[in-house]
């Protein structure tokens, strides 16, 4: 149930010109960022523009969201709406892939791993037999290319059938095999390896078998080792059934699929690579602000993650890396992952700028995503080096997609992207 693409635009009809007023405010007047003190219209900024959102819910929807930023000093978390609160633990679905692949790399890192090397005699004998009986080559097909989504493998997330059958029989208990199966059985190969960008769980699930048979370890406890969660102070994200959850559980959020709540649904729909964390939004942003901090890989492997392949910005144009996914809000770049159900989390470094939140319906992702770009915008107003700002009326396109023009001002004292130098 991954159907998770990550930074969707905005879709609802939402009123802008109190985010126009709020920029206005927070940069009118300023001097260059190294002379102008930390806004504090901002907090009230980012209050007014969460609660704008959540005004256009339906009764008994809600939204969290936390934002991190060093500059100005920053750390804020409110959650609006029905049965919603900041430190809720959620399904993060495919937001799960980007610890996947940065487990993946740091096997790479440890010279254990290499990104080219071909799966088939990293995937345990029976998992390879199957795949390779649809016609895919194991020969050709790399570790780099599973990251990457480039690896032309069907997704059997995307199939309806899988799908009714979630939906149908929400207690099913998955296996990764069954999974893998499902994709060689109602679909074919969607191109040679490496030809293309096509999303796919089933390639995130065979990442997992690789994982456990590098390790020699169950896939959870091995990521939970490789990335040091517990050092990193993640300690409200878990594998859901394939480890303990934490000793101090946090409160879980309702999280709903149509009439369906997502909690009835088996784990194991979404388990093995592809989906399968819990976890929070206070440790979301944690895991990433270390992740582009250089607490998790080498700079140079990070720096390949988060670099789109050519064929994702030929077929995506947004551009996928390595289980990170790029968004430019007002010319600034944001890396991150979404969730199918209703979850998203992104970091800007050139702002150092760290967003994840959640809707309780995944009805309003796209809602989550255009607030979580007037976050951006906002804290963009908040550092800018500006004399003056002028902000053009929004368009009526402009005004349906939930999107403001950018702000229009000097921006040359804010840093380059902190990894590329």
């Amino acid at each position: 149930m991954n159907r998770k693409r990550t930074f969707l635009p905005g879709a609802v009809t939402m009123i802008t010109p109190l985010l126009v007023t709020v920029l206005i405010l927070l940069c009118a007047g300023c001097a260059q960022v190294s002379s102008s003190p930390p806004s504090p219209q901002l907090p009230r900024a980012l209050e007014a523009t969460l609660s704008r959102y959540v005004a256009e819910l339906p009764p008994g929807e809600g939204i969290s969201l936390r934002a991190e930023a060093g500059n100005p000093d920053l750390v804020w978390a409110q959650a609006r709406g029905a049965n919603v609160n900041p430190a809720q633990a959620v399904r993060i679905a495919s937001i799960t892939k980007t610890f996947i692949a940065a487990a993946t790399l740091r096997l790479v890192d440890q010279d254990r791993l290499s990104l080219d090397a071909p799966i088939g005699p990293l995937l345990p004998r029976p998992l390879a037999d199957v795949v390779r009986a649809d016609g895919y080559d194991l020969t050709r097909i790399t570790v780099r290319m599973l990251l990457s989504h480039t690896a032309g493998l069907f997704d059997y997330a995307e199939h309806p059938g899988f799908q009714a059958r979630v939906m149908n029989e929400p207690g099913h208990v998955w296996t990764r095999d069954e999974q893998v199966a499902f994709a060689v059985d109602y679909g074919d190969p969607l191109g040679a390896p490496g030809e293309k960008f096509a999303y796919s769980d089933t390639g995130y699930v065979l990442l997992g078998a690789v994982i456990e048979n590098v390790t020699a370890l169950p896939m959870a406890m091995a990521v939970r080792g490789l990335l040091s969660l517990d050092h990193l102070g993640l300690s409200q994200t878990w594998f859901e059934t394939l480890e303990p959850p934490p000793s101090a559980t946090p409160n879980r959020a309702r999280q709903r699929f149509g009439a369906l709540n997502v909690q009835s649904i088996h784990p194991s729909a979404d388990l093995f690579g592809g989906g399968g964390l819990v976890s929070t939004p206070a440790d979301l942003t944690r895991f990433f602000r270390a992740l582009f901090n250089g607490d998790v890989l080498h700079r140079k492997t990070l720096i390949a993650m988060k670099t789109p392949s050519g064929q994702s910005m030929a077929s995506a144009g947004a551009g996928y890396g390595m289980g990170l996914s790029t968004r430019a809000v007002d010319g600034f770049t944001c890396y991150g992952h979404g969730g199918f159900w209703g979850v998203m989390a992104w970091h800007c470094p050139a702002i150092d700028l760290t967003i994840a939140g959640f809707v309780t319906h995944t009805n309003h992702r796209q809602a989550l995503a255009a607030l979580m770009e007037d976050v951006v915008r906002l804290v963009i107003a908040a550092q800018a080096g500006c004399a003056a700002i002028s902000l053009p009326p929004p368009t009526s396109a402009e005004r349906a997609a939930s999107r403001i023009p950018g702000a229009q001002c000097s921006q040359a004292n804010i840093p380059l992207d902190p990894i590329e130098g």
